[in-house]
């Protein structure tokens, strides 16, 4: 108890000072919580409560992130060779920063960061973890991390995945994203570990490998006997979807119950499709990147994107690239500082992060309504596409083809600026009228402005794909596909009473 007690207490000395977090104070937060939830079972608050702390009002909350925006700034310019070029040429003083001069701070292009990231990292800093973008939309961008602020991501990662029970003890998980994105990997596994639950490093292998993995039965004490959690991508597992249709797979044959999704966006149709197959899963979403960590934004209970203001700094820039921040319910980019203490070996200062959000404004009702919100993401800035009259962004169109039976899954498609609107050509499984008729009036109820549409059968045929996280392949010498399925399975055309898996 008096371990625990001092242990907490070095966590928020920590927060209120800017001071580097005790490892081994962690450790013991993370542990005492655990003990915790084994004895009395779940911890009703929120992970986002011991992150942030007390809820702040609005002029509270600018003094603290001005405070540590501020100090941020001052060891960029003094420890960084790209800010101190930045400083000096602005001739900005960052020791008298404040709230209303953080806007005089030249945004943070990816570009910079991708080019040359050893710029960004701090002299006094300790760097030993080279993390990466997977590179799906260019070359990949590289962040470096210490081995306590490795650490302490796990750690964060541990306890909000036990607060909400998205991990519990009991539970069997499978990271099905690209080994290569090594904080994903590493924020789910170390959290499997210090939770007390099995975890499998599967990886991007071959759908049917991956369903073969799903729908094993397992004997492991104290735990399920399927694989309850999985980490994945929104594309990869519209890939499960599609190749459990083809293998006659049915929910019993499953125990999934929640599925981890990040990295692209996630639809109404891609759930639906998702739960004909598994079963009642839920499918769990926030917003993090590589860039950024451990700052982020969760989603609450009416969707919207919360991003804690004691983690990191969030502003809603316009599109046009003026520095203009947006109002309500206007399209712009998220531009984001990762405040002290939680960052300290790669600064960064108001990173374009290139997705596009629209700002929410109070008052709120939700969950989160006393955290700075948005929308759920549109997608990347790069990928939408600018017409006579606004802007089509991939949320609009994904959202539209997803919620279509006879597109394939994951929805392989394009769009691009015509007289009037926009051009869009999706795979579907047929080209007929009544296949052209249901996604032309999915795309209009969306809002998108459609010209015309390009109905094709072979995405060889695509003359604008855009890129899928799915495609990021990971095999080894075996010839994975041809796997034989888990032996606890069925022959389909056998009549049965229970599933696959001996349940009813």
């Amino acid at each position: 108890m008096l371990e625990t007690a001092w242990a907490t207490l070095r966590f928020g000395t920590s927060m209120v000072f800017n001071r580097p977090f005790h490892r081994r104070s962690l450790d013991r937060i993370m542990t005492a919580m655990r003990a915790t939830y084994e004895e009395l079972g779940p911890i009703t608050s929120t992970g986002g409560d011991m992150l942030g702390g007390p809820s702040l009002d609005e002029e509270t909350r600018k003094v603290v992130q001005s405070r540590r925006f501020r100090e941020q700034a001052v060891r960029a310019a003094r420890e960084t060779s790209y800010y101190a070029e930045v400083f000096q040429r602005t001739g900005l003083d960052p020791r008298r920063i404040q709230f209303d001069d953080i806007a005089s701070v030249p945004v943070t292009p990816k570009e910079a960061l991708r080019d040359d990231p050893e710029a960004f990292v701090r002299s006094g800093a300790r760097p030993h973890h080279r993390s990466t973008t997977t590179g799906t939309t260019g070359w990949p961008t590289t962040v470096w991390f210490s081995d306590d602020e490795y650490h302490l991501i796990g750690v964060l990662s541990a306890i909000t995945f036990l607060n909400r029970e998205i991990i519990t003890p009991e539970d069997f998980v499978q990271v099905s994203i690209s080994t290569r994105a090594r904080l994903g990997v590493h924020g789910v596994s170390f959290a499997a570990g210090a939770i007390g639950a099995v975890m499998h490093a599967a990886g991007l292998v071959s759908p049917e490998h991956t369903l073969a993995l799903l729908s094993e039965r397992h004997r492991l004490p104290r735990h399920k006997p399927y694989v309850s959690v999985m980490s994945t991508y929104p594309s990869y597992l519209g890939q499960l979807i599609e190749a459990a249709r083809e293998g006659n797979y049915q929910p019993n044959d499953f125990g999934l119950e929640r599925i981890l999704m990040g990295g692209e966006i996630i639809t109404a149709g891609l759930e639906r499709r998702a739960q004909e197959v598994f079963g009642p899963i839920t499918l769990l979403q926030n917003y993090g990147m590589t860039e950024l960590m451990p700052f982020g934004a969760n989603l609450c209970n009416q969707a919207h994107l919360h991003y804690e203001p004691a983690v990191g700094l969030a502003e809603f820039l316009d599109l046009e690239g003026t520095g203009r921040p947006v109002g309500a319910d206007e399209p712009g980019v998220v531009v984001a500082t990762p405040l002290p203490p939680f960052r300290d070996t790669t600064v960064l200062l108001r990173y374009n992060t290139e997705d596009v959000v629209r700002p929410v404004t109070g008052p709120l009702t939700c969950d989160m309504r006393r955290i700075p919100a948005s929308t759920n993401l549109l997608g990347k800035l790069k990928l939408a596409v600018r017409h006579d009259d606004g802007w089509v962004f991939v949320r609009d169109v994904v959202e539209a083809l997803d919620s279509v039976d006879a597109v394939v899954l994951p929805a392989r498609y394009g769009f691009w600026a015509v007289p009037g609107g926009v051009a869009v050509e999706v795979v579907a499984r047929a080209d007929d009228a009544a296949t052209r008729e249901a996604i032309g009036t999915a795309l209009e109820e969306r809002g998108v402005p459609l010209r015309d549409l390009r109905v094709i059968t072979d995405r060889a045929d695509l003359q604008h794909p855009r890129p899928l996280r799915c495609d990021l392949r990971e095999g080894s010498m075996a010839k994975l596909a041809e796997k034989p399925k888990a032996p606890t399975r069925k022959p389909v055309a056998q009549p049965a009473l229970a599933g696959a898996n001996g349940r009813p």
